[in-house]
């Protein structure tokens, strides 16, 4: 009911979703909580429909550090594109709804912490440029890879989403990766220190 609710919506009306799902408002909270809970109740439905999860697994299997970062922003913006009505939705609202400008700083700091383990990887494997940090080159290629970057190309650009994607990825990448390095496979990399499991062969 709130997929179909969202997309027009200028706030997530939990009574609306309740009516149209033919329960109380009380059942509805007791279910998923809050608002931000059916929301993030939601947005795990599509990552599951998208096979995001799938995607993630794989990035951590990678042999190096700029394959695992290629592939993690390849899946976080094929999920902009797919899910993009309640993306699109989400932005609106997160700074006029408390509750769901909250869950939305969530999901965006456990995604910048992803990406901060894969620069601690490009690190080790000395590919960042000279001054750029793990922390910093992450926080760097979240900017470039944010839903508003999607939206300026895909959405309002109309340009080929495979294309707009293609681009993105590889400004992120080349903003971070010193020209001329090549990859490093997990042999030489600390896996500990990184705090992953080394990846099955």
């Amino acid at each position: 009911m709130a997929r179909t609710l969202l997309p027009q919506a200028d706030q997530l009306q939990v009574e609306e979703v309740a009516q149209r799902a033919g329960v109380s408002v009380p059942t509805l909270y007791s279910h998923f909580g809050s608002k931000g809970g059916l929301l993030s109740a939601l947005v795990g439905q599509i990552e599951r429909e998208l096979g995001l999860y799938g995607g993630f697994e794989r990035v951590w299997q990678c042999q190096d550090g700029e394959s695992a970062l290629r592939m993690m922003l390849e899946a976080t913006l094929h999920f902009w594109h797919q899910a993009w009505s309640f993306i699109e939705f989400g932005l609106r609202v997160r700074r006029t709804d408390p509750e769901i400008g909250a869950r939305i700083d969530r999901l965006d700091r456990s995604r910048l912490g992803h990406l901060v383990v894969i620069c601690r990887r490009l690190d080790q494997e000395r590919r960042l440029k000279p001054g750029l940090g793990p922390a910093k080159a992450a926080r760097l290629v979240f900017a470039l890879t944010t839903p508003y970057v999607h939206e300026a190309l895909a959405v309002q650009g109309r340009l080929p989403v495979a294309a707009g994607r293609s681009l993105i990825v590889d400004a992120a990448v080349d903003a971070i990766l010193q020209p001329g390095t090549q990859a490093v496979t997990e042999s030489s990399i600390d896996w500990v220190r990184l705090g992953l499991k080394p990846p099955v062969a």
